[in-house]
């Protein structure tokens, strides 16, 4: 096979059908008008199905953006792989799968990934994903996964929501609470307890400023002393990727708090 541009020999394969010259960096589609006539042979190429939601709108939207535009291919692909991975590891569904990958399209054609990590603002588009619908997946958890920080994993989430103009509703600390409470083991009667605690801090002016992770946290290390569950703070603030002196100093303000109303 040749470059259709410069006719150098020196083709790689990108996956899924799609190639890139090595000379002047064409990408181009392996398709049967490249390709010399073979009697005997089909000269149709079957491009390979992406693994994820490969009946979807948005996969078939993505593949003809692959094929038509050269400064999207590139990135396009690796975004595809590295949403995928981080989601298969995560377990999550095709629906946010594919959320990922539109948002991930749109940032691109923002501007948002000229000058960055592809993989860094994919895994950004799959934390935004999951924060639109709704998803009790936290900062930590896919920043584990990734080449890059809780902050800087952040920054590029606000960029995103910022640039795309999204509108994502705060997300309570219940809405995590029994992710954790099951990860901590802990019995019914606590999570019922800190369930309580959330919702006095969440109503109360105190909840402005404090972030939910920091308040399940103060909430469920409260709610196991009151029931007597022991769980120790430096347990409780690794379970839930923060700091022990945060949750101390939030315990202490929640504490403080409650016994002022």
């Amino acid at each position: 096979m040749k470059c259709p541009e410069c006719e150098n020999e020196k083709i790689v394969s990108e996956g899924d059908g799609i190639m890139s010259c090595n000379s002047c960096n064409l990408i181009f589609d392996s398709g049967p008008q490249w390709m010399k006539y073979k009697p005997g042979k089909s000269t149709k190429t079957k491009v390979k199905e992406v693994d994820i939601a490969s009946n979807s709108r948005t996969v078939l939207k993505w593949q003809s953006e692959v094929r038509t535009s050269v400064s999207l291919g590139k990135n396009i692909l690796l975004a595809s792989e590295e949403i995928n991975r981080i989601s298969e590891l995560l377990k999550l569904d095709n629906k946010i799968m594919e959320s990922g990958l539109e948002i991930f399209s749109s940032s691109s054609k923002k501007g948002i990934v000229r000058g960055r990590s592809t993989q860094k603002v994919a895994a950004a588009s799959v934390f935004t994903a999951c924060r639109v619908n709704n998803l009790p997946i936290t900062l930590d958890e896919i920043a584990n996964l990734c080449s890059l920080n809780r902050n800087e994993l952040s920054k590029l989430h606000r960029l995103i929501k910022r640039k795309l103009k999204l509108k994502i509703n705060i997300s309570s600390s219940i809405t995590f609470l029994p992710k954790f409470t099951k990860k901590l083991a802990l019995p019914k009667n606590v999570e019922t307890e800190a369930k309580e605690i959330i919702r006095f801090v969440e109503d109360s002016e105190y909840r402005q400023g404090i972030s939910p992770i920091a308040l399940l946290g103060a909430s469920i290390y409260l709610a196991c002393k009151k029931t007597k569950v022991r769980r120790s703070q430096l347990e409780i603030a690794k379970t839930l990727g923060t700091s022990e002196v945060t949750l101390r100093n939030r315990a202490k303000e929640i504490n403080s708090l409650i016994k002022l109303l």
